[in-house]
């Protein structure tokens, strides 16, 4: 796989899950709008992938759920803590350095 984009930043004053979900819709829009339209996109909360599976109904779900039917390919998977070090990384560095939203053209 050859990188595209990614994108990393904060959410002031919300819960984990919230941030999660946050997170799933933000790289769901990105990849759509990178042109991108047959996606897996990987989750290690198993809370934010309980919440996006289509029995849930709350604003940010609502949107991830508008994304996701879209007319394209796109997969929301669970997958282990540890296989995603870097999307961990990235949340631990925006918080660090207080970036609201950036996207990273390179790795």
């Amino acid at each position: 796989m050859d990188w595209i984009k990614g994108c990393l930043g904060t959410i002031p004053s919300c819960i984990v899950l919230r941030a999660e979900l946050f997170a799933i819709w933000r790289g769901l829009i990105l990849t759509w709008d990178c042109g991108c339209r047959d996606v897996m996109c990987e989750i290690d909360s198993l809370d934010a992938f309980l919440a996006a599976q289509p029995a849930a109904d709350a604003d940010l779900i609502e949107k991830i759920h508008e994304v996701l039917a879209r007319k394209w390919n796109a997969q929301v998977v669970l997958i282990q803590r540890t296989a995603n070090i870097a999307a961990d990384f990235l949340a631990k560095h925006a918080v660090e350095r207080n970036i609201e939203h950036m996207e990273l053209l390179q790795p």
